[in-house]
């Protein structure tokens, strides 16, 4: 199989996974806090970490030095940074400053701010992935994104029904949602096939970085934080973000 065959059977999973977490909450109230929700989060939380430590990060590293640059300036760090803190000002700054207002209204009280996060966050993802020519590199990505789709959807799942939406705008909003990974492979496919292999190799150095960043403001404050908020069974899964971290790093032995 080849680079574009894994990428579209990424593509299969990666929305399968969305729209089995996002329509489960349909029908009824639930909320998160399952053990075996929890366990995999955990393991999300490793694998996320573990992606953006030893894949994306020292992928961009690696571009960025091919490049031979006429400055030093370590611009793989920066452009991860700036992937965590964009992604931490809409939903710790942005967000925030919306809920207040949500919470002061009795009007519209559809999610928005959580389905651009995510949803920004997915593309990054996705082009990220899309912009991989290796199968052993793109599994990486597609291990770490497709341990975590499921939850989001999921998670995104539950506030819309705890907040009384329209069954049809939930369904809408998920399916919607579901393709944003997608989308970004789709534009990484196309910007890794531009005639300039150096402009390929910019793109691609830029948006692992970015990518790194996002997964590392995933993993410390959207999963481990939650994931480890309740005591109970923190040994167990302190053990599954060992084992996620530790499966990135067996796969950096070959990628």
């Amino acid at each position: 199989m080849g680079i574009i065959g894994f990428k579209i059977l990424s593509v299969i999973f990666i929305i399968a996974a969305g729209i089995t977490g996002g329509f489960i909450p349909l029908g009824k109230r639930i909320t998160k806090g399952g053990k075996g929700l929890t366990f995999g989060n955990a393991f999300a939380g490793g694998v996320f970490l573990g992606a953006g430590l030893m894949h994306l990060l020292p992928d961009a590293m690696e571009n960025f030095s091919s490049l031979k640059l006429s400055f030093e300036f370590p611009l793989a760090a920066f452009i991860s940074g700036i992937g965590f803190i964009f992604i931490l000002a809409l939903e710790r700054v942005i967000a925030q400053k919306e809920s207040a207002e949500i919470l002061n209204s009795s009007k519209n009280k559809f999610p928005l701010i959580l389905l651009i996060v995510l949803s920004i966050h997915s593309i990054i993802a996705g082009m990220s992935l899309g912009l991989e020519s290796t199968i052993i590199s793109g599994t990486v990505i597609f291990i770490a994104i497709i341990a975590h789709k499921g939850s989001a959807s999921f998670a995104l799942g539950v506030n819309l029904v705890n907040d009384n939406i329209n069954k049809k705008l939930i369904i809408k909003t998920i399916l919607f949602f579901s393709i944003m990974t997608p989308i970004g492979i789709v534009i990484g496919t196309v910007l890794d096939n531009i005639e300039s292999s150096r402009m390929s190799v910019w793109f691609e150095a830029i948006f692992d970085a970015l990518a790194a960043g996002t997964f590392l403001y995933i993993a410390v404050f959207e999963i481990i934080k939650d994931v480890f908020e309740n005591g109970k069974f923190r040994y167990q899964k302190f053990t599954f973000l060992l084992i996620g971290f530790l499966l990135m790093a067996f796969i950096a032995i070959y990628a």
